[in-house]
């Protein structure tokens, strides 16, 4: 359900107690054995053969950025130093398509991630120079007959694995070097090997106090018995909406129109992810991915990292008022007043993918919210104390 707007009173401000922490890897990664037909490999790290380990000396150890390389480059291009066999990336985002059943080398069987999963197929790797501290990730895309799947590596070495995933992989990482492995899975002995779409993304959250109003939540139905803000619970995922950047004719059905607000999404968040939820439902609207008042007032920037409560008429918060979802020190600053729900009242907030993707939790996941005391914070992914 949605409702009409409304205005949150709010008291002192103190900070915020912390929520549970939630175990889930981001996005839900698969892991690969309840739903493929895998493999046990003794050993990932080098293949057995004389050609193999000639193959392996061309990939170079891991170590910190070097200064002296770290050059733009645009898709496609590679930097002079980058070594044999290795696509180098030190600008984000880096896009690139490839084909590891005409490139690349089968080094990497089984990774520590996910020892069981079989990952015998050829693999490119990528080697990625980050600048600073900061979120690192990467998704893929492949077709029909095709599964790559993803690696972070601290170093060339299958024992080095510091997330895995089928369609997109993410790390906490501090400046340096890492790899990015696409890799092919390996199902009834034949390599799922073939074309594929790779983006890698890297960002630097924002750090610094996470303060939060303290009062009470007014929500629809909750019979005066307000919700004391700041409040910890499970949290929704909630679908995406149409914004002031995606013109009409607006969706006529969930996915209409989805693939162009995921890559837009992605440029407007900087946020690199595998995007799968689709357009709201319509709950009485006239078009998909409708949320309260005209997309005309909805900002693609806040859209990636919006927040919704079942607050009522008179205590829904002004468009863009900034919340802050917490677990741990690890929050995401969100843009609340656009969208009101969910409407069962022990589910206490609704956020978008994006947000649950980098908090590394899944639906109803429970987080702390409340009303961010310094509202000059920037939107998406924070450090806090």
């Amino acid at each position: 359900m949605r409702v009409a707007p409304v205005f949150f009173l709010l008291f002192a401000a103190c900070g915020a107690s912390e929520g549970a922490i939630d175990a889930a890897t981001p996005g839900a990664h698969d892991d690969a054995a309840a739903e493929r037909d895998a493999t046990v490999i003794d050993t990932g790290t080098t293949a057995p053969d004389a050609a193999a380990a000639d193959a392996a000396a061309d990939i170079p150890d891991a170590g910190r950025a070097d200064p002296d390389a770290a050059m733009m480059v645009t898709d496609g291009g590679q930097p002079p130093s980058c070594p044999p066999n290795v696509r180098c990336v030190s600008t984000f985002p880096f896009h690139d398509q490839a084909n590891t059943a005409t490139e690349g080398a089968s080094l990497l069987a089984a990774y520590d991630c996910s020892p069981s999963t079989n990952e015998g197929g050829p693999e490119i790797v990528y080697q990625v120079d980050v600048p600073a501290d900061g979120f690192l990730s990467a998704a893929v895309t492949d077709g029909a007959g095709v599964d790559i799947d993803l690696h972070i590596l601290r170093a060339i070495d299958a024992q080095q694995c510091l997330d895995r995933g089928d369609k997109h992989v993410s790390a906490d990482v501090t400046a340096g070097r890492y790899y990015v492995v696409a890799d092919s899975f390996v199902s009834g002995g034949t390599a799922q090997s073939g074309d594929y779409e790779l983006d890698i993304g890297f960002m630097i959250p924002s750090q610094g106090a996470c303060e939060m109003e303290v009062g009470e939540m007014a929500r629809v139905n909750d019979g005066g018995n307000h919700l004391a803000m700041p409040a910890t619970g499970p949290i929704v995922l909630e679908a995406h909406l149409v914004t002031q950047d995606e013109p009409p004719p607006y969706p006529m059905t969930s996915t209409e129109e989805l693939a162009e607000h995921y890559a837009h999404s992605q440029e407007v968040s900087g946020l690199v992810m595998s995007r799968s939820q689709v357009w709201a439902p319509l709950e009485g609207g006239s078009f998909y991915g409708a949320g309260i008042g005209s997309p005309t007032l909805f900002p693609a920037a806040h859209e990636a990292w919006y927040v919704n409560m079942y607050w009522t008429s008179a205590a829904r918060p002004a468009r863009g008022t900034k919340m802050i979802l917490r677990n741990g020190t690890r929050a995401v600053v969100v843009a609340a007043g656009y969208e009101s729900g969910p409407g069962n009242l022990t589910h206490i907030a609704g956020t978008p993918e994006e947000t649950h993707f980098y908090m590394g939790t899944r639906h109803l996941s429970p987080m702390t919210i409340g009303i961010a005391v310094d509202q000059t914070l920037p939107y998406g992914p924070r450090v806090c104390p």
